[in-house]
């Protein structure tokens, strides 16, 4: 009896060792991507193209586009969106309000979602995606113009609503490059 409980949990390490170190290993592929923005976004929009081009080849998965559709949508709406919701924010009679001089309070604009974790969710939920046009099970027969005429009005009043949102508590959720100041030349 002694034996059987000492010879389970030498194997039971192994496995969780061995799943360990492909945590570590992914982790580390993740931490090598991090800087790389633009090389990621492409190999995004590289598995979009490449769901697409297989469901417009095959004629089907048109329900798991429409879903992979709306969870993207609700990916982007979260990147929009400020973390600290001004809306929530009543401090003072006037309302929430961000920063318009220079002499007011500076609240830089930190995301809901932040940029990484948006191409991350991106990225796997499009594999996803690719992996269920290989099951015939997620063929559901349907009338696909519907569904490309309620995903193009879902995304036209979402977008209105956050755009108003934005105009109504001023942000801008894009930022340009750092600011370059040029030298100031010396006088001799």
């Amino acid at each position: 009896m002694m034996n059987e409980e000492t010879s389970t949990a030498p194997s039971r390490n192994v496995v969780s060792q061995f799943f360990k170190r492909i945590s570590q290993l992914y982790q580390l592929q993740l931490d090598r991507w991090t800087p790389h923005t633009r090389m990621r976004w492409a190999g995004a929009i590289f598995l979009v193209f490449l769901f697409l081009l297989r469901v417009f080849t095959k004629q089907g998965w048109y329900i798991v586009t429409y879903a992979l559709g709306i969870y993207h949508l609700n990916l982007f709406i979260a990147f929009l969106t400020p973390k600290i919701d001004p809306a929530l924010d009543l401090d003072d009679d006037q309302g929430p309000e961000l920063p318009t001089r220079s002499n007011e309070e500076f609240r830089p604009f930190i995301r809901r979602l932040p940029e990484f974790k948006f191409w991350y969710a991106v990225s796997k939920s499009t594999v996803i995606g690719i992996v269920c046009t290989f099951f015939e099970v997620f063929n559901v027969p349907v009338f696909w113009p519907i569904l490309v005429m309620y995903f193009i009005t879902l995304f036209c009043i979402t977008m209105k609503r956050q755009i108003k949102h934005m105009i109504k508590y001023r942000y801008l959720p894009f930022t340009h490059n750092k600011p370059r100041y040029q030298a100031v030349p010396t006088e001799k």
